[in-house]
C-alpha cells in the first residue's frame, strides 16, 4: 500500500504535466484533459491510511520493514521499465 502511495504522487505528477503540456501545444479542453486532470490530484488521506495499513502488517507480523521497502523499489523499477520501453517503441528500437 505504501509503495502505491509514493507511485500516485508520481502518477499524478505525470499527469499534470501531460495535461499541461496538451492544452499548451494541442489546445486541448478541461474535458479532453479529464482523465489525466483527474488523476493529476492527490487523492485525499492516502498517505495516512497507506501508513496505518503497512503499520497493522507490520504489528501483525505478516510483512517485515525490509519487505516494505524492497516491494517498493520493485514498483517503481517496474514503472521505470514502463516508460523506457515506451521511450524505446517511440525510437523504433526493442
Amino acid at each position: 500500500m505504501l509503495a502505491l502511495s509514493a507511485n500516485f504522487s508520481a502518477w499524478g505528477g505525470y499527469c499534470a504535466t501531460i495535461a499541461e503540456a496538451l492544452r499548451r501545444q494541442y489546445g486541448f479542453d478541461d474535458e479532453a484533459c479529464g482523465f489525466f486532470d483527474l488523476f493529476a490530484e492527490p487523492a485525499p488521506d492516502l498517505e495516512q491510511k497507506a501508513v496505518a495499513a503497512v503499520q497493522a502488517g507490520l504489528d501483525a507480523e505478516l510483512i517485515s520493514e525490509e519487505a516494505v521497502h524492497r516491494y517498493g523499489r520493485l514498483l517503481q523499477r517496474y514503472e521505470e521499465m514502463f516508460w523506457h520501453t515506451l521511450w524505446e517503441l517511440d525510437r523504433g528500437e526493442s
